[in-house]
């Protein structure tokens, strides 16, 4: 499976810009639904099934905007857990013709013991999973597995290096900008901005002809592509280009309310101003515990989690810096 690269590049480079970035505020109804959503996800990861179920099952039925395919897949291993196999077997459905890929992992989790479920399931998988592909864009698809070729130069130590070096340069003052080997480094940076610049163009060219990569039209690990191409485009500084674009796949249930507050946080950052909702992976590090609940207050108005202060005894040993750490202690409810 394709990882998107969404924490390896927070680069601040170039002229900052004092303008916030770029973002509008969800109506009631989506932030509500989402905040369902991320309690039932809350509890199904810590095992509180039947509080979980009825989450899901009160936020599906209380929400008539678009659904992200994966929150029914989840909804649906919830229900088999507690023996809800005829619901299980509804949200399955629903998960699957809307572009939901089972893979091999996840399809030995799914599993029916009832006779009739078991039975409709048998007869109808290959049903579902044939409509699911016939409205696929494989040659869309094919082309945005051809941009990690296409790019592999830029995901070498020699760029990796480059962006670390420039990146430690640009946050300390004292830093020389004018020595030699600043200037090699940046523009080996400046390089790789030009061909996520030209990737993204590209990107948002099929965007305004086919719509936003989403589940029904490409496969998951291509919308993680199109996702992370959508990240990396750091020349649009205050997502004024990409804005009304994301903002309605928001709303379409194309990509979820963390990546939205992760690209606008990055947008920040690159421009040296703060996160606007501190998304963990992003930028939750800088906040101080007297910061926590505003920052919750605003994440409330993309419908997003309430991130807490750690504890003591959770970090200890733990590098806060590390990607996998803040993934195990703040990782996003979301994987679209």
């Amino acid at each position: 499976m394709i990882k998107p690269l969404l924490f390896l590049i927070i680069l601040v480079a170039g002229n900052t810009v004092s303008a916030q970035t770029k973002y509008t505020t969800p109506p009631e109804d989506f932030v509500t639904f989402h905040s369902m959503i991320g309690s039932a996800e809350r509890m199904y990861k810590n095992d509180s099934l039947l509080q979980a179920y009825a989450k899901y099952d009160i936020a599906f039925s209380g929400y008539n905007g678009a659904v992200n395919p994966s929150h029914y897949f989840k909804a649906a291993l919830c229900a088999l857990k507690i023996k809800e196999e005829f619901k299980a077997l509804n949200y399955l459905e629903k998960a699957i013709t809307n572009g939901y890929d089972v893979d091999s992992a996840k399809r030995s989790l799914v599993v029916f013991y009832n006779q009739n479920t078991k039975k409709d399931y048998a007869a109808n998988i290959a049903k579902w999973e044939a409509e699911r592909d016939a409205g696929r864009n494989n040659e869309w698809e094919s082309q945005l597995y051809a941009t990690i070729d296409a790019n592999k130069k830029y995901t070498s130590s020699t760029y990796k290096t480059a962006t670390d070096y420039c990146v430690a340069c640009m946050k300390n003052p004292k830093c020389n900008k004018t020595l030699p080997e600043y200037l090699s480094k940046y523009r080996l940076v400046k390089e790789k901005m030009k061909a996520d610049s030209v990737t993204a163009a590209a990107l948002l060219a099929n965007i305004q002809k086919y719509g936003f990569p989403n589940m029904k039209l490409v496969d998951k690990n291509a919308c993680e592509i199109a996702r992370n191409i959508l990240l990396n485009y750091d020349l649009d500084k205050k997502n004024e280009r990409m804005n009304d674009i994301l903002f309605k796949a928001l709303i379409n249930g194309q990509i979820s309310p963390s990546f939205y507050a992760q690209l606008v946080d990055r947008r920040n950052i690159y421009n040296g101003l703060p996160p606007e909702f501190y998304e963990p992976g992003i930028s939750y590090e800088k906040l101080t515990a007297k910061e926590f609940a505003p920052a919750n207050e605003k994440r409330k108005t993309l419908g997003l989690y309430a991130i807490t202060v750690p504890k003591a005894a959770d970090l200890k040993g733990m590098k806060l810096t590390d990607p996998k750490v803040i993934a195990k202690l703040y990782g996003s409810l979301y994987d679209y």
